[in-house]
């Protein structure tokens, strides 16, 4: 898988209902890791406007230019950030791409979670993680042109597989399992 809109549009291949394996059949499920990928980014900037009510900050970014943040409704302590602090925000996204084969391969559906872990301390800080699993099934293996089919809750996408070693392990009706992991890392520092 290259790149985030390849990710994404697995995304939106797999998504729609809930997928639910019984913790006994996960015993007789097989993963094989496919691929997987990482970003990470971080903006740095001094507060210059907190709107506590919209829940929105404006930092000014060594650069020069003014960042609006739109802070969720996750993060407490937002009341705490006073124009003049520093702020910096490291975001990563993450694509992790399994192959499952057992008696559950060919769940089909998406689960999500929000995990908010606050650090302690003088400064408001913290990390926000979301993770989003999508399930889907293998639809079709066309090893002569190395395309796979991948049946989600809406629509079946083709995707090309790079490694035509990995066509050998594929098998209609096999699980395709694509985790997407947004983790935020906040920090206010005194100025």
């Amino acid at each position: 898988m290259n790149g985030k809109p390849r990710a994404m549009r697995l995304a939106f291949a797999l998504a729609g209902g809930i997928a639910a394996v019984s913790s006994t059949a996960m015993a007789d499920v097989t993963v094989i890791p496919v691929t997987g990928a990482e970003v990470t980014s971080e903006i740095t900037g001094i507060v210059e406007i907190v709107n506590v009510e919209r829940r929105m900050l404006t930092i000014k970014t060594p650069d020069g230019r003014f960042q609006v943040i739109n802070v969720p409704e996750q993060v407490g302590r937002l009341d705490e950030i006073k124009i003049g602090n520093k702020l910096t925000i490291t975001e990563t996204e993450a694509v992790l791409v399994d192959l499952v084969k057992g008696p559950d391969e060919a769940a089909v559906g998406t689960t999500q979670e929000t995990v908010v872990d606050r650090e302690r301390g003088r400064k408001p800080a913290g990390t926000m993680t979301d993770t989003m699993t999508l399930y889907g099934r293998i639809a079709a293996v066309d090893k002569a042109n190395r395309k796979v089919s991948v049946q989600g809750a809406q629509e079946t996408v083709d995707f090309t597989v790079n490694d035509p070693a990995l066509l050998e392990e594929l098998a209609v009706g096999d699980g395709v399992v694509a985790t997407f992991i947004r983790s935020v890392k906040g920090k206010v520092e005194v100025r």
